[in-house]
């Protein structure tokens, strides 16, 4: 990873915040034009979801409230792209595993595609 690419965008400071479910300073790394795309099972690739830096902020807010543990590794950062994996763990033991890709521009997230799966609930 070049220092020019690391300087413009700190991973590992969004991932200190991110893990500490900090919703404001994870804010700080989006472009206020952020566009949100999450594919999982309930959106698939031909309809996915989409949403902007509000509902980031309420999912990071919502997982506080809820106690989910909050992840991120794997963390790879380039000139205008970065990725990771995060998983969140619920209290009641299951997992959502996302992918994440990030696009970059002057520093900050102005696209994030998330590929996620989760296990059922239990019955």
């Amino acid at each position: 990873m070049s220092a020019m690419a690391q300087a413009q965008f700190d991973i590992e400071a969004l991932k200190l915040a991110f893990e500490a479910r900090e919703a404001g300073k994870v804010l700080d790394f989006y472009s206020s034009d952020l566009e949100h795309i999450e594919i999982d099972a309930g959106a698939p690739p031909n309809s996915p979801r989409k949403s902007g830096t509000e509902y980031i902020g309420n999912a990071i807010e919502g997982a506080a409230q809820a106690g989910i543990t909050l992840h991120m590794e794997n963390p790879v950062v380039g000139e205008n792209r970065a990725a990771c994996t995060i998983t969140c763990e619920f209290p009641d033991g299951r997992r959502l595993v996302s992918n994440t890709i990030y696009d970059l521009r002057d520093g900050r997230i102005v696209r994030q595609l998330d590929v996620e799966v989760t296990d059922p609930e239990r019955a």
